[in-house]
């Protein structure tokens, strides 16, 4: 049975044994990063079986959880970084977590925040990412820059005698959200047989205007060329996505293509979103959560990509590879660097060309799509 975040299914109750620990894993990023966790969380079910799995994730990724069979309980936390002292919602997770008398605590984050929510606990083993092997009161687990993001979760659970299960990140929802989505579909005249191709411009932080460099973003006049040649050579239906905020951003993409498109930026739940990425037979995006969405539910996925490491978030998707468009210039990849807060020309996102893009996408509608 899934579990909203406002239910609790009991833990085993009776003696501790191997075969039944109470787990807690802590990941408390972005959609992508939350996504990125769940090979570990398919793993730690399918070793221990009748384990009591919590997850504890932000709160703005908690709907990624909400319906994954392999969870008892998502916890969202909403201000992350928050002392203790200072928040009421972290007094009651701490409270909540204490009652749950874990076995093990998994954290996937550095943050000494999150592994003294950990120890606070009362957690008996607690493995976490750190540099420093003398830090007491956890096991450290070395991150491995030159290895994904999902490899290194896994690796750092293997103490315990994890049996990985592949690398595939999971979405699930439910089928009502996905009928919501195609009658709404149908409603704009996009019907069950038409080629749909989606676009994710958009990848979050703070609104800006179009004309505005923001360090993942493309040209607009790019994606809107994009658009154009979508529609009109391809024949294809295209949805433009994105938050609130990439509203202006949708809106003048979608004038300066010059033909129909149907932009849902700020009009869908994350959840809905996932539906409409599974609906589609291409997803155009940068780099951003909704690139791990649809690497999660296996659409064939085209991503520019620039800053971000590469090496570390890519989309995994392993029965259906992403097309990652990447140029290294000498200042990439700059997150999580100094350079990322100075970088006034994101020149490793502008050398990616149009007819690269349209040779991308091509190659995906060939087989996606007929003409």
């Amino acid at each position: 049975m899934v579990l909203s975040n406002c239910e609790l299914k009991s833990p085993p109750s009776g003696v501790h044994s191997p075969g039944r620990p109470r787990v807690l894993i802590i990941r408390a990023g972005a959609i992508g990063d939350t996504l990125m966790a769940t090979p570990l969380v398919r793993a730690v079910r399918r070793t221990f079986p009748e384990c009591h799995l919590v997850f504890l994730c932000s709160a703005t990724a908690l709907d990624v959880l909400r319906f994954n069979p392999h969870i008892d309980r998502a916890v969202p936390v909403a201000r992350r970084h928050l002392p203790a002292w200072l928040s009421l919602e972290k007094m009651r997770i701490h409270r909540m977590l204490r009652e749950l008398d874990l076995d093990w605590a998994l954290v996937l984050e550095s943050h000494p925040s999150f592994i003294d929510l950990a120890r606070q606990s009362g957690a008996r083993r607690i493995i976490a990412y750190s540099g420093d092997e003398h830090v007491q009161g956890f096991e450290p687990a070395r991150f491995n820059p030159r290895k994904h993001s999902i490899e290194n979760h896994l690796e750092l659970a293997r103490p315990l005698g994890l049996r990985p299960d592949g690398l595939q990140m999971e979405l699930n929802n439910q089928p009502e959200t996905n009928e919501i989505v195609s009658r709404r579909l149908e409603t704009a005249g996009v019907m069950s047989g038409n080629c749909l191709v989606g676009v994710h411009a958009g990848w979050g932080g703070r609104a800006r205007t179009p004309d505005q460099t923001r360090l993942r973003s493309w040209p607009p006049n790019s994606f809107a060329e994009v658009v154009r040649w979508l529609v009109k050579e391809r024949g294809a239906r295209v949805a433009l996505t994105g938050s609130a905020a990439d509203r202006p951003l949708t809106n003048y993409i979608a004038h300066k293509a010059g033909v129909e498109c149907l932009d849902l930026a700020g009009d869908l739940s994350l959840l809905e979103l996932a539906a409409l990425i599974r609906r589609m037979n291409a997803y155009l995006t940068v780099d951003s959560g909704p690139a791990h969405m649809a690497a999660a539910v296996g659409t064939s996925l085209v991503t520019l990509w620039g800053p971000g490491i590469f090496e570390q978030t890519a989309p995994i998707s392993p029965d259906n590879p992403p097309r990652i468009l990447y140029h290294r210039v000498h200042c990439a990849p700059c997150y999580g660097t100094p350079a990322m807060k100075t970088c006034m020309d994101n020149t490793c996102m502008k050398e990616i060309e149009v007819e690269e893009v349209k040779t991308a996408l091509e190659e995906v509608l060939n087989v996606q799509c007929a003409r």
